[in-house]
């Protein structure tokens, strides 16, 4: 994930129990770590609960596999059994808004072990708890005036980010997953790759198989507009219905990702979407961009950085 602030001011159930299943042998083992996760949201009370299956490469099989979740978040099963660790020394995360070292001193971030039987290369795990960092000020210069997070889930909005430690953090590797997720009625929910930010049954359905290496939820109380763009979706979603401010988003989307198609090739994604967030920010994330109420509001947003945002998706945020 980018930051797109330094450009701004220059320029001013069931389901669960599937995932349950027993460990994969190492023949049938991913070429990167693999998420299933099915994560339900409960933004009055702030909890995060999550059942995650982690498949890992071959090479991994048999091995001793460490990981880190964010301190709050309790193990209640998993498959084998996990063991905590002391938190010093770990190894983890660094990205936008803080990093797992930063959340270990914190006393935010919890180290875990878990032996992986001969021949095996998956785990299981059922975690839940309240994810309510808050809001710090940046020490970047250029990001003066914005807060940030390393997580939040409340009534505003959700935001999860690999500095969330919400799901298990590997280290530094690549992965693919395949995302679940449970929120109140009226609530989107996006993550990078391609799905639906809610479905007709009220869930939220994600994956991506192009290799992520940070994993977001973001969204909240939003009003979805969508318009097809060639094979490809634009989606636009606001925290207030604005129908002549969400048609600029999606003509902007459908140019933009045009005239890129004919200069650089094939948009890797089915979607690329605009989402407001309930504060301030310009975050690039794979198929999708994260904006300020306010920001997409400036008038030359739409011929400056937002084009820049579509481009990255080419070639990595």
């Amino acid at each position: 994930m980018r930051s797109i602030i330094a450009v701004l001011a220059t320029a001013a159930g069931a389901l669960s129990l599937s995932l349950w299943s027993s460990q994969a042998a190492a023949t049938d083992a991913p070429a990167l770590p693999r998420y299933q996760l099915e994560a339900t949201l409960e933004p009055a009370t702030h909890l995060l609960e999550v059942r995650a299956v982690v498949e890992l490469p071959s090479a991994m099989a048999g091995q001793a596999v460490e990981f880190l979740l964010a301190a709050p978040l309790a193990v209640l099963e998993s498959e084998p059994r996990v063991e905590r660790l002391p938190a010093d020394s770990a190894k983890g995360f660094s990205g936008i808004n803080g990093s797992s070292q930063t959340m270990t001193s914190a006393g935010r971030a919890a180290r875990y072990r878990v032996q992986l039987a001969p021949g095996a290369s998956k785990f299981t795990l059922h975690y839940r708890g309240p994810i309510n960092f808050g809001f710090e000020t940046p020490a970047q210069e250029y990001a003066r005036g914005f807060n940030e997070t390393a997580g939040i889930i409340d009534n505003d909005g959700v935001y999860l980010a690999g500095s969330t430690l919400w799901y298990p953090y590997l280290g530094d590797t690549l992965f693919t997953f395949e995302l679940t997720a449970r929120s109140p009625a009226g609530w989107q929910l996006i993550s990078p790759g391609n799905g639906s930010a809610r479905d007709a049954e009220g869930i939220t359905h994600w994956h991506s198989d192009a290799p992520l290496d940070e994993l977001h939820i973001v969204g909240g109380p939003l009003t979805r507009y969508a318009r097809a763009a060639g094979a490809v979706t634009a989606e636009v979603y606001l925290r207030k219905a604005d129908d002549a401010l969400a048609a600029k988003y999606l003509e902007a989307t459908a140019r933009i990702l045009e005239m890129y198609r004919g200069l650089i090739g094939t948009y890797p994604y089915e979607k690329f979407a605009l989402v407001e967030n309930f504060w301030e920010t310009g975050y690039g994330m794979p198929s999708f961009t994260l904006l300020g109420p306010q920001i997409i509001r400036f008038p030359f947003i739409l011929t400056s950085s937002y084009p820049h945002e579509i481009l990255h998706n080419w070639w990595g945020n």
